[in-house]
């Protein structure tokens, strides 16, 4: 279960403005991805009916597999998996 914690501690700076890695919807939710600091991604979520979005955790992609503890692994494979598509396409 995620806590405040998470989010205040490590909320990167997201500039929400700029095209996301990639973006897509679970469940009516939707999830965006994009650079973190250093190597790390940003995972942020926006809620069905609103237009703000929400830093939710860091992840760490490898290039192979998302890791982000406390997302579920429903979310965290659907990620990953668009990440790995967004990387292939990727010229």
């Amino acid at each position: 279960m995620e806590t405040v914690e998470d989010r205040s501690a490590s909320d990167p700076t997201v500039n929400y403005d700029e095209a996301p890695v990639a973006e897509m919807e679970i469940e009516g939710v939707s999830y965006r991805v994009d650079a973190g600091r250093g190597s790390s991604i940003a995972i942020s979520t926006r809620e069905p009916g609103t237009y703000t979005w929400t830093f939710v955790k860091q992840g760490a992609w490898d290039g192979v597999r998302l890791k982000a503890k406390g997302l579920g692994h429903v979310v965290v494979d659907a990620l990953g998996r668009t990440l790995a598509q967004v990387t292939r396409d990727d010229p």
